[in-house]
């Protein structure tokens, strides 16, 4: 497992916030107000993800008080996959409905109470952290889309395309498309995870019918919101936290993780990237990797 070294207290905050929400006696942490943070006046990714780290250390700090300590969470997998090589030729997935049943967390300690009313369509509750976090998502894609040669009008409008073929020298190694890309129309968020393997299996479960594309871009693009998994309020999606297109920025949320640990396999670098800023607020670990059986 890797640790980051970070000079700020970082995500510690989100982390707090994206535990879960007990609908359990046990007592319940209230989510913390964002608005006297003046977010929606910062136009600066840069500034907004300062914000965002403040509010989730605080968090953290309120968890901390509430005595947690850390725990390991395991993912578990249908199909092993161990390297990160991005082969067309690999395993075929196995259905993405591998949620860990290894943990409990209907009464996970930290829990917080929605601030505001879901949405009657999606169940989704987007209070201000929620947008916070969703706002700095949507504007790394923009950034790495724009590398990529993306249309901004397709990334915004979630359309299933087929990825062009651009010619870009200067194009990170993590962002450059792999075969499926342009091969399988998806939504073109999925082209700016600068992770390889991950977009691959994400591609191939697609493309074999084996996730429900609409489902899986919906999860995305809600990435901050709260969501009741298994009786626990979760902040879900992907988290962005520095520099886009490198993956040491990104974090998964557990909500994630447990809907959809089928895609994580062969991604160890990417949930070790996860459990440094996960470490650094204390909280329970994911598996460094994703079991076959």
């Amino acid at each position: 497992m890797i640790y980051i070294k970070r000079e700020t207290e970082t995500m510690d905050d989100y982390r707090r916030e994206h535990t879960s929400h007990s609908r359990s006696p046990d007592p319940s942490i209230p989510i913390c107000s964002v608005t006297n943070e003046n977010w929606r006046g910062k136009n600066d990714p840069t500034e907004r993800r300062r914000i965002q780290n403040r509010i989730n250390q605080r968090a953290f700090r309120q968890r901390q008080r509430a005595g947690e300590s850390p725990k390991q969470y395991k993912p578990r997998s249908n199909s092993s996959g161990p390297n990160s090589q991005v082969d067309e030729d690999e395993q075929q997935m196995s259905s993405p409905e591998q949620e860990s049943q290894s943990e409990s967390h209907t009464s996970a300690p930290g829990a917080v109470r929605p601030n505001g009313v879901a949405d009657p369509l999606t169940g989704r509750v987007w209070d201000e952290l929620a947008q916070l976090i969703n706002r700095n998502l949507m504007s790394a894609a923009a950034t790495n889309a724009q590398q990529l040669g993306l249309d901004s009008a397709a990334l915004s409008g979630a359309r299933p395309v087929v990825t062009p073929r651009v010619s870009n020298n200067q194009l990170p190694t993590p962002l450059q498309p792999i075969s499926l890309q342009h091969q399988v129309p998806h939504d073109p968020i999925i082209d700016i995870v600068p992770h390889p393997r991950f977009r691959y299996n994400i591609l191939k479960a697609m493309a074999t019918q084996q996730l429900d594309a609409a489902a899986f871009s919906a999860a995305l693009r809600a990435s901050g919101a709260l969501e009741n998994v298994q009786g626990s309020w979760l902040r879900g999606g992907l988290v962005v936290w520095s520099s886009p297109d490198q993956l040491a920025s990104w974090e998964l949320s557990e909500s994630f993780v447990r809907r959809f640990g089928l895609l994580l396999q062969g991604c160890e670098d990417l949930l070790a990237a996860t459990n440094a800023w996960r470490s650094r607020r204390g909280e329970r670990l994911f598996a460094s990797s994703v079991e076959g059986r």
